[in-house]
């Protein structure tokens, strides 16, 4: 302190300020700066009113509005924040108050390029923030951000960010799907029904299925935001929208835009709206810009008695009535009898446009049997069959196959193993409670493999507890249904390719032929063709208003 030295800019006599402090002073008093720490204190000390005072104490809070934001519930940043701003604010906290400013902290680790390399500027992969929000958006940051584990370093970048919006142009995409068809139909919500829930007389089982994973969703992201545990909620929700494209939309499609049962599709509009604005209200902490978005849209729009913005609205609750575990459990049974069904086409080489005779779906459990039962309509739709008949056993369709694990047997029956391969292969077992009776010999659980081998006719998977087995004879009666399902395609693929809406009434061109004998009718009012003519090739043209 005693040294003085010359200023090199004035010529004057520089000394050390006394009293030094860096960022972290400024950072660490932060719960004290602005919200009114003691301002009756500093009223009766006159702090402020003196003349030419920049900010008067009537400016600030009173202390009691302090108290009420005071500790702060959570605080989050980066793990070397440890010895710096946590440290920064605890210390100035205890110092001043006597207490830690923060109930919960939170740390992360670093943020690395998406090859996992540290970003530095001096290597050229660094992406600063105006140039991310720019190019990927600010709630996909966000999305990437808050699916992060904190105790991993994430590899953030443009490939990742591809992917997120991979992810969330599917509910994009569910979105404008539903908002396509609301607008034809001129569908108006009641903002009521976030809070009756959308289940009425008219309601499929699929929409109270909806409604009750709905449930689900809502109750697994409250927990999640109420244990700080972002990842979670992202996991609920992507799952959730899964669900809601690739099984509700796809399953329920049609209701949109058919119109012979106008209770069945306020129903459908019902259900899926309230599916839409309750994910929305979940994910809208996460991504607030596009969750307002389709607030806007879908809600605010068209109830002008609702909350001027998501972020008004309230987190939702679970509606106890609309939670249904049962029919949950039914429907992932459904879920699973279906993808085996597609996965025995794909086997057997059949399309799903090609209609066929039967599906025959056994299981051993009555109750898993009983739930099958109740939404047969929706397995043999999905599955594009005639019927749906239901077994107890695979026998009708399948032999059963016992494949033994030869490192496990051969240690412990040694030269006996030929012979029971041997009685194996001629099918010479009995099954007894999860084991293999086979000769002299059983085979307990762990020293044997079961496969299921189809009979002919059929294609045939088990998996889940069900062997699933499609009838794969076409006839010539289902090869021809099969031919008018392709030429619907065709005719919709052309109706996209000519920018048509999706009310617009058709002139169809046709061959005349055995499927236009059977099946005009029907593929004239799929496609919406008003007027229909002989001709060699299919062609369209937009009729007219």
């Amino acid at each position: 302190d005693d040294v003085v030295i010359t200023c090199g800019e004035c010529d004057k006599p520089a000394e050390r300020l006394p009293d030094v402090g860096d960022c972290w002073l400024d950072a660490g008093i932060v719960p004290f700066a602005t919200m009114g720490w003691k301002n009756p204190q500093l009223i009766e000390h006159g702090y402020g009113t003196g003349a030419g005072a920049s900010v008067t104490v009537a400016d600030l809070p009173p202390h009691e509005e302090w108290e009420r934001w005071f500790p702060a519930d959570w605080v989050t940043e980066m793990r070397e924040q440890i010895r710096l701003w946590f440290y920064s604010m605890l210390f100035m906290s205890v110092v001043l108050d006597g207490r830690a400013p923060y109930r919960r902290v939170l740390t992360h680790e670093k943020v690395n390029d998406e090859t996992g390399r540290p970003m530095h500027k001096s290597w050229g992969n660094a992406i600063w923030f105006d140039e991310a929000v720019e190019e990927m958006g600010a709630d996909v940051m966000r999305w990437m951000y808050a699916a992060q584990p904190p105790s991993q370093n994430l590899n953030f970048g443009y490939g990742p960010a591809n992917e997120v919006k991979r992810k969330l142009l599917t509910l994009w995409n569910t979105y404008s799907f539903f908002v396509l068809y609301a607008n034809v139909d001129d569908y108006q919500p009641r903002y009521e029904t976030l809070v009756e829930g959308p289940v009425g007389e008219a309601s499929r089982p699929i929409d109270r299925w909806l409604a009750a994973v709905t449930q689900q969703l809502v109750t697994e992201c409250r927990e999640a935001l109420d244990g700080y545990d972002s990842p979670r909620l992202v996991r609920a929700v992507e799952a959730y929208v899964d669900d809601l494209s690739n099984w509700y939309v796809r399953v329920s499609r049609q209701r949109f835009w058919k119109a012979a049962d106008a209770d069945d599709k306020r129903a459908a509009y019902d259900a899926l709206w309230y599916a839409l604005v309750q994910a929305t209200r979940c994910f809208a902490p996460v991504m607030p810009f596009l969750a307002d978005e389709l607030w806007q849209n879908l809600v605010r729009g068209a109830c002008p008695d609702a909350p001027a913005s998501v972020h008004l609205s309230g987190y939702p609750s679970q509606h106890p009535i609309l939670a249904d575990a049962t029919l949950v459990d039914e429907m992932a049974a459904v879920r699973a009898v279906v993808r085996l069904g597609h996965q025995a086409r794909s086997a057997a080489n059949v399309k799903l446009r090609q209609p066929l005779a039967e599906v025959i779906v056994a299981t051993d459990d009555a109750r898993r049997r009983e739930h099958i039962a109740r939404h047969v309509d929706l397995v043999g739709g999905e599955l594009g069959v005639k019927a749906v008949r239901l077994a107890t056993s695979a026998e009708e369709f399948a032999e059963i196959e016992v494949m033994p694990l030869l490192k496990v047997l051969g240690p412990k029956y040694g030269r006996d193993l030929d012979l029971i391969r041997g009685l194996l292969r001629e099918g010479e077992f009995q099954l007894d409670d999860g084991r293999v009776r086979v000769g002299d010999w059983t085979l307990d659980a762990g020293e044997f493999e079961l496969r299921t081998r189809a009979r002919d006719g059929f294609s045939v998977l088990d998996s889940d507890g069900f062997a699933v087995a499609l009838d794969t004879e076409i006839t010539a009666e289902l090869e021809l249904e099969g031919e008018a399902r392709d030429l619907i395609r065709q005719i919709q693929v052309m109706r996209q390719e000519a920018g048509l809406d999706v009310t617009d009434r058709i002139r169809l061109t046709h061959p005349s032929g055995p499927v236009w004998d059977e099946h005009g009718t029907w593929i004239a009012g799929e496609t919406l063709a008003a007027e229909t003519a002989a001709g060699d090739t299919v062609a369209i043209e937009r009729m007219p208003a």
